[in-house]
């Protein structure tokens, strides 16, 4: 199998200025303020501290309704500990809020420090219990107990917001003053929040989706945000940077979401983008269960093709054994087949299932999913030996398909025979587009199109598979199939 050029993917960063300025402007403010003491001025302004606190509240609540929306079933842990990340930051930082003097009490109370800081420190711990590999008990355990979690989750949060009402200063014996604390504070949620936003970044190298950058880029702030909060001096601009931070991290995840969801046409992409962040990490360490999330992610997308991949790549496996392939073959072979249309994981759900003919500019778009998905493996050492079976599979034999326009024997061998598994299934299972037709009329197809579209070789094996698997005599060697092959 052909791997060159494996390192030439680019991998562009959504727009690049805007990030930079982004993720720079806060840093060096900040720098700023502290290399220059005298322009980091005190400003008591307490009206509008409640109201931008307020303002990061709501978001963050908004996004935990969002995230809880595009969850399926509480059995999704991945998705359910992110919006645990977003309700406890909205619950416990309201209370930051509402402690602000003249709000909920008419003076300061120990609840209006302790809550900023337990609120990064509470949703830094279930971000990273999103992205982390838990073992299997966990995950089983988990998946029980998921609504008992979030409501229990819930239970608790309204309990701190009714705390802070009924007994001010309940928080006292938290030393949240000391440097020392403070700075282990500071460095366990900057560890979690990296780890994440590393995590995020590898499911973003993987599908090259808007939302993951986005997400990427909130974790990157919220470590500057744990910065401003430790180093900042309070009612300072150095300490108020943190509060503008804080908002604006929320802004462009709703951002990312809001131009996903635009471009394809369809809200359930930020689930397909939010679920499968630690896929990469996963699969480069050996693990087999991140396959079936991203085979499970490419087939949602599209619920007239569910069960395709796996079909696929039983066929494949069917006509690989009869073309004498090895078993390191075999295996090679059954990857590249799952992941074939792995690119598809970034086009916009409303070109996938239009049920109408497509325009030309709709399925340049589809054409490029072979490209995208070679992007996507070239960055994913476990899928570093499929590449050839997810770039090619859309070539034709006779050199009139893409990417490449490639002829013949010059078309890599997984591919040709992920292409015939790829047609016969698409042909029996049917699209919006077009009706299914008969085992039979699909073999027949295959045949005519022998020497054309598909290898011979390729046809050939798949027959006699096909028809071992009826328990039938392989019939591909008769008159008539070699006639209809010789006519294609």
């Amino acid at each position: 199998m052909s791997t060159q050029n494996l390192s030439s993917a680019k991998v562009p960063v959504p727009f690049p200025a805007l990030s930079a300025i982004l993720l720079g402007t806060p840093l060096v403010l900040f720098a700023v303020l502290l290399a220059f003491p005298g322009i980091d001025k005190l400003w008591m302004a307490n009206n509008f501290h409640f109201w931008i606190v307020s303002g990061t509240t709501l978001a963050s609540a908004a996004a935990f309704v969002v995230v809880m929306l595009l969850t399926k079933s509480l059995s999704e842990t991945r998705l359910v500990f992110l919006g645990l990340a977003f309700l406890s930051i909205a619950a416990v930082f309201s209370v930051h809020g509402l402690g602000t003097p003249g709000h909920l009490h008419s003076g300061f109370h120990v609840e209006l420090a302790v809550s900023s800081w337990l609120s990064v420190t509470m949703g830094s711990i279930f971000v990273a219990l999103s992205v982390v590999v838990l073992p299997p008990a966990a995950e089983d355990f988990l998946k029980r107990w998921g609504s008992t979690i979030v409501a229990g989750t819930a239970v608790l949060s309204g309990l701190y917001i009714g705390l802070a009402f009924a007994t001010p200063d309940w928080l006292a014996f938290v030393p949240y003053s000391d440097p020392v604390l403070q700075k282990v504070v500071t460095v366990i949620n900057l560890s979690l929040l990296g780890f994440s936003a590393w995590r995020y970044f590898q499911a973003y190298l993987f599908a090259r989706l808007t939302s993951q950058w986005a997400m990427v880029c909130a974790m990157l702030l919220l470590m500057e945000v744990q910065l401003s909060l430790t180093f900042g001096v309070t009612w300072h601009y150095s300490w108020w940077l943190y509060h503008f931070t804080y908002g604006a991290a929320f802004l462009v995840i709703f951002g990312g979401w809001f131009m996903e969801a635009r471009r394809a046409g369809s809200v359930r992409v930020l689930a397909e983008a939010l679920s499968m962040r630690d896929a990469i990490a996963q699969l480069n360490h050996g693990h087999s269960q991140p396959v079936a999330d991203l085979v499970d992610a490419i087939e949602w997308k599209d619920a007239y093709t569910l069960g395709h991949v796996r079909r696929v790549a039983t066929f494949a496996l069917m006509m690989g054994k009869e073309l004498g392939l090895s078993t390191l073959e075999l295996r090679s072979l059954a990857l590249g087949a799952q992941m074939h249309d792995v690119g598809k994981i970034g086009v916009p759900d409303r070109i996938l299932t239009k049920p109408s003919a497509l325009t030309d500019e709709e399925f340049a778009i589809i054409r490029e999913h072979v490209t995208r998905g070679y992007e996507i493996a070239v960055n994913v050492l476990a899928l570093s030996t499929v590449t050839d079976a997810i770039r090619y599979h859309h070539e034709r034999y006779d050199g009139s398909g893409y990417p490449m326009g490639l002829r013949g024997d010059a078309i890599p061998l997984h591919a040709r025979i992920v292409a015939v598994a790829d047609a016969f299934d698409a042909m029996t299972s049917g699209r919006t587009y077009q009706a299914a037709v008969s085992m039979d009329d699909a073999k027949l197809e295959l045949i005519r199109c022998a020497g054309t579209h598909f290898d011979p070789r390729c046809v050939e094996g798949f027959m006699r598979a096909f028809d071992k698997l009826e328990g039938n005599r392989p019939r591909f060697g008769s008159n008539t199939a070699a006639s209809s092959t010789s006519a294609a």
